[in-house]
This record gives C-alpha cells, sequence and structure tokens, in this order.
C-alpha cells in the first residue's frame, strides 16, 4: 500500500509541474486543503476581495487557489462577473460537502485539544418521564460533583427526539432503535412484567395463563390513543396474544404501576418503574414464567454523524458503569424481579 501511495503521489507531482491536467486527483495532493479553504471562503463571503482579506491572503492568491480548484475537478464552480460572484450548481453542493469537511476538522481538533483539559461544557439530555425521573437524578446529581465545569440540561419527555436537528449530545431511548444515523449503548434491560396488587388477587385470583386475561381488568400503557390493545407473551417456543380490555388507560407508567397497587386492575409495567413496589408487596408478580414480546433494552444515544466530545464521550461511559448492576435486573444483588 505504501508503493501505491508514493507513486500515486509522484505521479500527481509530475502532473503539476508538466502543465495543468484536466480533472486530477486532489485526494493526494498537499495543497488541497488550501484550495478547499480558499473556495469555501469566496462561497461564503461571494466576493474574491472579502474572501481574500478575511484568509490575509491576496485577491489573485485566492483566485489563483480556486481556479486550480476547478481545473483539478473539471468543473465550472461559480459564475463570475465583473459585479457578483456566484455559485454553480456544482459550486452549491461541492461546498455543501467541503463545509461538512471543514467543520468536522474543527471538531476534531476540538476534541483532540480538550484531552489535556479539564471536562468542561453544557450537556443537552433527553430522558424518558418515568426513568428519568426514578433512576437519573442520582446518576446525573454524582457526575455532576465528579465534573465541576460541566452543566446539564435536561429535558423530560416522552416524545421521540431528533438528535442531530434538536442538538440534544445524549438521548436516553428505551425500545427498538430505527435511526440509524445514532450510536446506541445499551445500559440495561427493559423488562416489563404483569403485576397486581394482593387484594386485586384475593378478589379476583391470579391468572394462569395469559389467556386467563381475558377475564380480568388491566391496567393500560400507551403513548399514543391509535395503539392497540394487544399484549404479546412468550414461553419457550410458545407465543400469545391478548387482546385485554380495561378502564383505565394512560401515557404513564408510573401511574399505571400505582393504579395497580390501588387494585384497580393487572397492569403491564416497566421492572424499572414497579421493582420497589415487589419488593415489598405491594404488588405480585403474575405469570413470571412469561416474557413480554418484543423484548427492548434501554440505551444511551447520540449522533453517530458528528464527533464523539469529551463531555458526551464521559457522560456515555458513566451511565454505562452506572447501570451495570440496574437494582431492577434479577441477579443483580439488590430487589431485582
Amino acid at each position: 500500500m505504501a508503493d501505491k501511495r508514493e507513486t500515486r503521489g509522484a505521479t500527481a507531482g509530475r502532473a503539476e509541474c508538466d502543465g495543468p491536467v484536466q480533472k486530477q486527483s486532489l485526494a493526494f495532493n498537499p495543497d488541497r486543503l488550501g484550495l478547499i479553504i480558499a473556495f469555501v471562503a469566496v462561497a461564503e463571503k461571494l466576493s474574491f476581495a472579502d474572501a481574500a482579506s478575511f484568509l490575509s491572503q491576496t485577491p489573485s492568491t485566492v483566485s489563483r487557489k480556486v481556479s486550480r480548484l476547478e481545473e483539478a475537478l473539471g468543473v465550472r464552480l461559480f459564475n463570475r462577473t465583473t459585479r457578483r460572484v456566484a455559485l454553480t450548481e456544482a459550486g452549491r453542493l461541492y461546498n455543501s460537502h467541503c463545509r461538512t469537511v471543514l467543520d468536522e476538522l474543527s471538531e476534531a481538533d476540538a476534541l483532540v485539544s480538550s484531552m489535556n483539559q479539564e471536562p468542561q461544557g453544557t450537556l443537552r439530555i433527553s430522558l424518558p418521564v418515568a426513568f428519568g425521573h426514578l433512576h437519573m437524578s442520582r446518576p446525573m446529581a454524582v457526575f455532576l460533583k465528579r465534573y465541576r465545569k460541566i452543566a446539564i440540561e435536561a429535558e423530560y419527555s416522552d416524545r421521540f427526539v431528533d438528535l442531530i436537528n434538536e442538538d440534544f449530545d445524549i438521548t436516553i431511548r428505551i425500545g427498538n432503535l430505527p435511526d440509524s444515523s445514532i450510536v446506541a449503548r445499551k445500559l440495561a434491560p427493559n423488562d416489563r412484567v404483569l403485576v397486581a396488587s394482593p387484594d386485586y388477587i384475593a378478589r379476583f385470583g391470579a391468572p394462569e395463563t395469559p389467556a386467563d386475561l381475558l377475564h380480568h381488568q388491566c391496567v393500560r400503557y400507551s403513548l399514543y390513543k391509535s395503539a392497540g390493545n394487544a399484549w404479546r407473551f412468550r414461553k419457550g417456543a410458545r407465543t400469545e396474544t391478548v387482546n385485554i380490555t380495561g378502564a383505565f388507560r394512560c401515557d404513564n407508567s408510573e401511574a399505571v404501576s400505582e393504579l395497580a397497587e390501588e387494585g384497580l386492575g393487572i397492569g403491564l409495567v416497566a421492572g424499572y418503574v414497579c421493582y420497589r413496589q415487589v419488593a415489598a408487596g405491594t404488588l405480585v408478580r403474575i405469570l413470571p414464567e412469561w416474557t413480554t414480546v418484543p423484548e427492548s433494552n434501554i440505551y444511551a444515544c447520540y449522533s453517530s454523524v458528528r464527533f464523539m466530545t469529551q463531555k458526551v464521550r464521559l457522560f456515555s461511559d458513566f451511565l454505562v458503569d452506572h447501570f451495570r448492576d440496574a437494582p431492577w435486573i434479577e441477579g443483580s444483588g439488590s430487589a431485582g424481579l
């Protein structure tokens, strides 16, 4: 590979000495970054004179660099007249990609230079309401005490968050991850369990199979009004789907747990919400040998199209370590389920 690089570099050098060559590759041209910077400056200022002033170069130098770039690419990037400079269609496309490259270089500089500095800056975080309320206050407090120059802005919401367009650094997501533009680090499983109060079981009995749920009041959780009433379960290779009914449905899992605790019916609740009540005996597991379908996990997510800043790396590492023995996980050494 080294021989090939040297050969191509030497060829490019000879071509430059012998005169301009149409569509010459810039990939191994050591001057390409300077040409691109000159082009982007002109594209931003739409003036060779203003770009030259910004770069502390002469207008003729900037013009020459842009001409070399156009010559190498084999396309015109600007339409020039004596009065104005305008990007061509090719110029607009090239400028968009070049700005991305230069922005990433700036982020890389900042990331590497920050490695020898004390972590600082603001972390913008999006948290699901129940999980954030029940399990994120303590780790955020510990993290902020450890890194005194970092601040956190947290939004508690169960809506889907667009990491890039809404400018969040990290979001905690629960369930499936259809977005391929994010990096997801698993924090813990999101086991959902059937629970009911001892009083409800004493009055109505406990289901022995998922099908028995048809004869019970169920407390339903749903983020969306359009969501169906089907609960799905698996036991080994066997799966069952039950269309449940009940007098109460809401979009808050803590409320579902509390209503089940009040004896209103059987709730299907995330383990991270109800494990304390199960440990205390105010809620009882129903059909513990069955697991819910689909299975899901809890993730710390950040954008894959940005450089991971030091504060994002530190916080994601911290969360992974913090939830390694999440108390609602069976066998964690805590209450478990």
